[in-house]
């Protein structure tokens, strides 16, 4: 983050106090490498000065919560820190006696990365114009024996030569700032276009779950509107085919047709309907204890005409010899079981089988499947079916239709009780289904509307 008189107070501090722990954990390091490297080699150094930097980058340059009341004092106060920081490194290993050029030009050119990082361009500027100075006032104060010499030069050299070489360093301080500002600033520069980016990412991710939800909203309001004619057509409809009144086969049949596709419109609306109740968190479950064997039992009563008139073998394969009771909404695990179902016969050629499953697992919740002879589902379709509209993956004839929000909605469902829902499936052997069902509701865990994920 790039740091300016603008940035808000408690920015600054923040980042100033998290630079203030990586200062302690630095010192914290060295210090006993320090240690170690000087009784080894049995080095006579003054320790005080080492003293004396650590007081002050402990104390005197801690981040004090007073000195950040507003954004410009803050500023200040951090772009301090950075230059006491330097001067105190510097002046340390200069009291250290160890003050050569690599030396100064590594820990310059750390405080110079930084700057430029979290700073202005200008900052390098005046970073490079420090070093400078305080490289030239040591070399100078050695030369006149004020201080100990700890910057070498050359002692044949005249004063002009060492006037040239200060100058020579003082521009190398002055190019490698103006190097790493350049550096930092494209680096910057893709920053921010990558923050641009993202903040236009998830604008747009918002844009998408707004329109999202006014679809699902009208779709709502429309499937509302529409069931009141709809009705009238279905009732009209059989009371013709119910009525003494004479019809021919010819009328007969084109009202069948008629009732057929009202029924089958119906069954859309009611997908669409519960599925915009669901993603507007809309629809609650009503639970009570229900006896798993009885729903399922009904439910093949309910499908075993339609599969002899299909021609297809429908079984309950296997279920348990005692009551499976569990707490669940079961108006929604019918339904569960009904589209399961409906989709199992949809795509069950004539002359195939479709067998149920019930069994009871060890922590007692419930395995129901689903398994039929069509013509099955690669692997790459099997989360994709789970979504809304999706019908890919399935070979199917031209008089299959359908919304493809069956599986949807029964995986929205059975996650709302706590459960999970997958097919196992290879293309031209069949479909399994199964859902596993607890004991009672568990929440289930939060999930983005737009991006479904298979159980």
């Amino acid at each position: 983050m790039r740091i300016s008189k603008k940035t808000p107070a408690l920015n600054i501090y923040q980042q100033a106090y998290r630079l203030y722990q990586i200062r302690i954990l630095s010192i914290l390091t060295l210090i006993p490498l320090y240690m170690f490297t000087n009784n080894w080699g049995h080095f006579k150094v003054n320790i005080w000065p080492l003293i004396s930097v650590i007081l002050i980058e402990v104390f005197i340059n801690r981040p004090y919560k007073a000195l950040y009341a507003d954004s410009i004092s803050a500023f200040r106060s951090i772009t301090s820190s950075a230059f006491i920081d330097f001067a105190a490194i510097i002046t340390t290993l200069h009291l250290l006696g160890d003050v050569d050029l690599f030396v100064y030009g590594v820990c310059y050119f750390i405080s110079l990365v930084y700057c430029a990082l979290h700073f202005q361009p200008t900052m390098t500027i005046w970073l490079a114009a420090l070093a400078s100075a305080i490289y030239t006032a040591l070399l100078a104060l050695g030369q006149l024996h004020i201080i100990p010499q700890t910057i070498t030069v050359d002692p044949g050299m005249t004063h002009v030569q060492t006037c040239w070489l200060v100058l020579r360093h003082t521009a190398f301080f002055f190019l490698l700032a103006i190097l790493v500002r350049f550096m930092a600033k494209a680096m910057l520069q893709k920053e921010e276009k990558l923050e641009d980016l993202i903040w236009e990412l998830k604008a747009t991710n918002e844009k998408v779950k707004y329109a999202y939800h006014l679809q699902t909203d009208y779709f709502a309001r429309m499937s509302h509107e529409i069931r009141a004619p709809l009705n009238s057509i279905l009732g009209f409809s059989q009371l013709l085919l119910e009525s003494p009144a004479p019809l021919n086969e010819k009328q007969r049949d084109f009202i069948a047709r008629i009732e057929r596709s009202g029924r089958h419109l119906r069954d859309m609306i009611n997908d669409v309907l519960d599925l915009s109740k669901i993603e507007t968190k809309k629809m609650q479950l009503s639970v009570r204890e229900a006896n798993l064997v009885r729903i399922l039992e009904t439910v093949y009563d309910f499908f075993y005409e339609e599969a002899s008139l299909k021609h297809i073998l429908l079984v309950f394969s296997e279920k348990p010899a005692q009551p499976l009771l569990i707490t669940c909404d079961e108006l929604k695990v019918r339904q569960i079981l009904y589209n399961l179902l409906s989709n199992a016969l949809k795509f069950t050629p004539k002359n195939g089988s479709i067998a149920i499953s019930l069994r009871k697992e060890p922590d007692g919740s419930a395995l129901i499947g689903v398994e039929d002879s069509g013509p099955g589902i690669p692997k790459q379709f099997h989360k994709v079916i789970f979504e809304p509209y999706e019908q890919a993956g399935r070979v199917m004839a031209k008089n299959i239709k359908g919304t493809g929000l069956g599986l949807s909605i029964t995986k929205q469902f059975v996650q709302m009780h706590g459960g999970k829902i997958w097919v196992e499936s290879e293309p031209g052997q069949g479909c399994k289904f199964f859902v596993t069902l607890p004991v009672s509701p568990r929440p289930p865990a939060e999930e983005s509307p737009l991006g479904n994920t298979n159980g």
